[in-house]
């Protein structure tokens, strides 16, 4: 009996998507799966699949528009001339735009056999782009998304959703809910690829030098703040360029609140669920986030940190009498409880995609 086949496809390199291994595990030993990327960053990468098919084109974000629209028909046709000739029981698209490119070939030779995976906002306000979305979605066999908040700008359906969380030992755990919480000094870190550095910059002058605070950057672009704090003359901002990610946890450890403040009143900031969330739930680490965002929704339904306003002249003074004031157990329970919730919410997600998988 010959095996099921199916097939992964990403508009950019798989480091960028390590989601794909929720589905990858619901794989047994009756499927092989292939993995079609396009390896905008120079990266070859490897994770299992029986065939790894990478677009070899370099793009970066800053192209001009002509060399971005060249990138994505070369890759079009790339992918086409793939599915054309192996046939996959499947096709999993691991972006939106990704369907939006394929969406007449899968709504024609795949209706009802794809899944579509909705990690951000896109163009979503742009009529046309919203109207194709719907029709890639309602040809679907299921569409994924990691936040309910994105139902906030995507069209009416019935949604699965799978959280961004990450897997960490028990052991760790506990270490971490031993830690020494009442401190004088509060460590405040951001703690990966470092972005929205106009928003970081905002928030460290509201903390500047206050030794009540230490602000920690840590990671890729952690240094473009380098010039800015000596401008400032400020002393309170510790910065670290990239780290190798074994070296996560270790940072976690040495942190007291986890920083979470990228802005708002944009759709790639407000409806997203970081996945710092999960690390805050995890590690019973109180998270800072943006007023008026979906993450603020969540954090003051499950009790798991504090919005931060930094437009209110007092409000270093209330985050410090915050965490002063942490009942811990309390907070502990609190991030159980919404633990469960995404332990629930994945259970379904396993459940209705490994049937769809053993049904195809």
């Amino acid at each position: 009996m010959s095996k099921k086949n199916i097939c992964f496809i990403s508009l950019g390199n798989l480091y960028l998507c390590p989601y794909i291994f929720k589905y990858i595990s619901l794989l047994d030993d009756d499927f092989d799966y292939d993995v079609i990327y396009w390896n905008r960053h120079a990266e070859k990468e490897d994770i299992g699949a029986k065939n790894t098919f990478s677009f070899e084109y370099q793009m970066n974000d800053n192209e001009s528009k002509i060399k971005k629209i060249k990138g994505y028909l070369k890759f079009k046709k790339y992918v086409l001339k793939i599915l054309k000739k192996r046939h996959y029981d499947s096709i999993v698209l691991l972006q939106t735009s990704v369907g939006i490119l394929l969406r007449s070939f899968l709504k024609k030779e795949y209706k009802e056999k794809y899944i579509v995976d909705i990690r951000d906002y896109t163009l979503e306000k742009n009529l046309i782009f919203y109207l194709l979305l719907k029709d890639l979605i309602n040809n679907s066999a299921y569409t994924v998304i990691s936040s309910r908040g994105y139902e906030n700008f995507l069209p009416k359906h019935d949604y699965i959703l799978v959280h961004n969380d990450i897997f960490i030992d028990k052991e760790i755990i506990e270490k971490f809910q031993k830690r020494k919480k009442n401190k004088e000094k509060i460590i405040i870190s951001y703690i990966g690829l470092i972005r929205f550095n106009e928003q970081n910059k905002k928030n460290i002058l509201k903390f500047k030098n206050d030794d009540r605070f230490l602000l920690k950057f840590i990671g890729t672009n952690a240094l473009e703040l380098k010039q800015f704090c000596d401008i400032n003359n400020i002393e309170n901002v510790e910065l670290i360029d990239k780290f190798p990610p074994s070296k996560t946890l270790d940072y976690y450890y040495e942190t007291d609140i986890i920083y979470n403040l990228y802005g708002n009143n944009a759709p790639l900031l407000d409806y997203a669920l970081s996945n710092k969330l999960y690390y805050a739930a995890k590690l019973n680490i109180p998270i800072l986030v943006c007023p008026n965002t979906y993450m603020e929704k969540v954090v003051l339904e499950y009790g798991l940190g504090y919005v931060f306003d930094s437009n209110n002249v007092n409000e270093c003074d209330n985050l410090f009498n915050y965490y002063k004031n942490i009942n811990w157990d309390i907070f502990s329970k609190n991030c159980n409880n919404f633990l469960e919730k995404v332990e629930n919410d994945n259970m379904i997600f396993n459940s209705t995609i490994g049937n769809f998988f053993k049904q195809i």
